[in-house]
């Protein structure tokens, strides 16, 4: 027998473990919490009850629905149960803004239900096609407060014939109800809606909301300019989104508050080139150079402050 013959062969690596959803922890057959998950091809639901008597519902936006990860979360799970508010996730598989029979009729039903009560607050969130989901469906729990980031109002092009995006959206069945967020306004105690006043598409939308009927007093224009249609990255970016999250959450949010959080933004990268393009476009070459100085200023003083803060 040669040598060869007594070579042991390596151990195979093992295989790696299945990716667990996070939930499992919470609503597994072990979880420390109680809920329900649905499954749905279309439109799967994730629930979580937690011991805060405030509610947050959550739709998933487009950049998500082609994520098939078994580990995958509802938009702001983590924020939620870092929160230890209760969490309705409305998952997307589908580029359809939630233009579903099944689903709008889910939520009906839900609302029938009583599910939406009891709560101290419902706060309904998304982003882009999540956000219109939120505005639509918060009508479902009179009072509920919105937080919408860069929404569309409809896609219907009968209402908005200007809209010549998301061309999988404009196909959907805007017949079904709910179908426009700007009639559902009245019902909402507040709707914060998160936009650029200077990208004119998301403009028009808000334009829509703010002079619906019953709209006064209850839709709040919050202006992140220069963010493009990525409000919350951008709010992301400068730490500013958990905070505002976490103020509509409790109670809490003010318009003061909120731009008191967006002054982050003198000191992103992001914000300096979206501003110092928006000046040498209208050809204000001093204004642009003007600002980049400003920046560089923002970036000095802040590094002061943290070695200041070290010592």
């Amino acid at each position: 027998m040669s040598a060869k013959d007594h070579t042991i062969a390596p151990e195979a690596e093992p295989a790696a473990a299945p990716a667990q959803p996070m939930w499992l922890d919470e609503i597994g057959p072990c979880g420390t919490a109680s809920g329900f998950l649905e499954a749905d091809p279309r439109h799967p639901m994730l629930f979580v009850r937690r011991r805060r008597p405030v509610l947050l519902v959550t739709f998933d936006n487009l950049s998500n629905v082609s994520d098939r990860a078994p580990d995958r979360l509802p938009w702001a799970y983590k924020f939620a149960r870092d929160n230890q508010v209760c969490h309705l996730g409305v998952y997307a598989h589908l580029p359809n803004w939630y233009r579903d029979a099944g689903l709008i009729a889910r939520m009906q039903k839900l609302a029938e239900d009583g599910f939406f009560a009891g709560y101290e607050r419902c706060v309904f969130a998304g982003s882009s096609m999540g956000a219109f989901a939120a505005l639509a469906f918060g009508r479902l729990a009179p009072g509920a407060v919105v937080l919408a980031f860069n929404p569309q109002s409809t896609l219907d092009e009968a209402l908005v014939p200007w809209e010549t995006r998301y061309r999988a959206g404009r196909r959907q069945d805007w017949t079904l109800p709910l179908s426009d967020a700007a009639e559902g306004v009245a019902d909402l105690g507040r709707a914060y809606v998160f936009y650029d006043p200077y990208f004119e598409p998301d403009g028009k939308h808000i334009a829509r909301l703010v002079d619906a009927p019953g709209a006064g007093g209850r839709v709040m224009p919050m202006k992140c300019w220069f963010s493009n249609h990525k409000s919350a990255v951008f709010l992301r970016k400068i730490e500013a989104l958990k905070p505002v999250m976490e103020a509509a959450l409790f109670d809490e949010l003010t318009a003061a508050r909120f731009y008191t959080l967006y002054r982050g933004r003198r000191r992103l990268p992001w914000y300096r080139g979206s501003l110092v393009n928006y000046f040498e476009k209208a050809g204000r070459t001093a204004m642009a150079e003007r600002a980049t100085r400003a920046f560089r200023g923002n970036i000095r003083e802040q590094g002061r402050i943290g070695a200041g803060r070290d010592g």
